[in-house]
């Protein structure tokens, strides 16, 4: 029973991953990341939560370090030993109803690799489009952020 808690924490990092209060600089960090993929000529991004990011990645350096340290808390907390974790987000999928015009459908799957080589995983999905910062309004916490500097 323990050992499943790490899907548990896998369905909270993958929920917690699509919110809209996930931001990097403000912007929806889901959108910056769509916007990457498509910069790159491709639909899959891969985030190693527990290693060295690849170059590309260096913007999301403070994402994975955060949702890295999550990961390990909520695992320690319940006395489990995480291999790995890694956050993927496919994009570019078929709409769905919920999409709104000018987006597509993505899955973000969350996958934790325990002390015992198992592997568990969760995945969440939502509707994005690449990031446009003329479309979107910046969050008014990194307002805050920059006029107290």
């Amino acid at each position: 029973m323990r050992r499943r808690a790490f899907k548990g924490i896998a369905a909270d990092a993958a929920a917690s991953f699509i919110s809209r209060n996930n931001d990097l600089h403000g912007y929806w960090a889901i959108g910056k990341l769509h916007s990457l993929a498509r910069e790159h000529s491709t639909t899959k991004i891969l985030i190693e939560l527990l290693g060295r990011l690849p170059e590309a990645l260096s913007e999301f350096a403070s994402i994975a370090a955060r949702y890295g340290s999550m990961v390990e808390t909520q695992g320690a907390s319940k006395a489990l030993t995480i291999r790995s974790c890694k956050i993927e987000v496919e994009f570019d999928l078929p709409k769905t109803q919920q999409c709104l015009v000018g987006e597509t459908g993505f899955i973000c799957t969350v996958t934790i690799v325990d002390d015992r080589g198992q592997a568990w995983s969760h995945d969440a999905s939502g509707c994005s489009r690449p990031h446009d910062p003329k479309r979107e309004l910046r969050s008014s916490r990194v307002r805050g952020e920059v006029q107290a500097r």
